[in-house]
């Protein structure tokens, strides 16, 4: 086809035909859409990802690394990183939040880990101090009691623990963010609790608040 060239542009005979537009995918409002724009590379799609879960991700990691660890906002970009470069694996695009929530807690685990083997993060020396709201000393302590029972359970009880009892995620939404079976799952809760019932006795009330699951 021929075409004329004037001062750098080219430009295109009038009875030429308009190129193809590509189709431009729209990004609603339920997960599965925003997954699929994910999988066909919509550059709109990442920022919609982090604006509809970054709120629940940075809740995650504080509950899982502690409110004040200054390492969570560098995990909640890598957790992002990870989720993006894996979406392609994720069958079911309705379990996105799941999907996610089994992300977040695999790598502040990881990172966890990792950092046992170089020491606790020291606090920047120009970090600033806020004084706490006043608390019931017993609801102090019984929270304290709370995150040291934690603490103590291994790096995949926890992540299980997490899941289950702290974000509330079903069997079968444990089953998805972890990758396992809906079985392996239930074995691995029920583990899980009983190994976290060992190691909080002393507040049967907190222990039935945060091990109330469906029957």
């Amino acid at each position: 086809m021929q075409t004329h060239r004037r001062s750098g542009f080219s430009v295109r005979p009038a009875h030429a035909p308009e190129p193809p537009i590509a189709p431009v995918i729209p990004i609603v409002q339920d997960d599965a859409s925003l997954v699929f724009a994910l999988k066909q590379g919509d550059p709109r799609a990442p920022a919609t990802l982090f604006d509809r879960y970054g709120a629940l991700v940075q809740r995650v990691l504080a509950r899982t690394l502690g409110y004040h660890d200054p390492d969570r906002h560098d995990l909640l970009h890598d957790v992002f990183v990870r989720a993006l470069e894996g979406i392609r694996t994720l069958k079911n695009p309705n379990s996105l939040r799941h999907w996610l929530t089994g992300i977040t807690v695999f790598t502040a685990q990881e990172f966890l880990r990792r950092r046992k083997r170089i020491g606790p993060p020291q606090p920047p020396e120009n970090a600033e101090h806020r004084e706490a709201p006043a608390v019931a000393p017993e609801a102090v302590a019984a929270v304290r009691s709370l995150y040291a029972a934690m603490d103590r359970l291994d790096h995949d009880d926890r992540a299980i623990f997490i899941l289950k009892f702290v974000e509330g995620l079903t069997l079968d939404e444990v089953a998805v963010a972890c990758s396992i079976s809906f079985s392996t799952a239930r074995r691995r809760v029920e583990r899980a609790e009983e190994r976290f019932r060992e190691l909080l006795p002393e507040h049967p009330a907190l222990l039935e608040r945060h091990l109330e699951k469906e029957r």
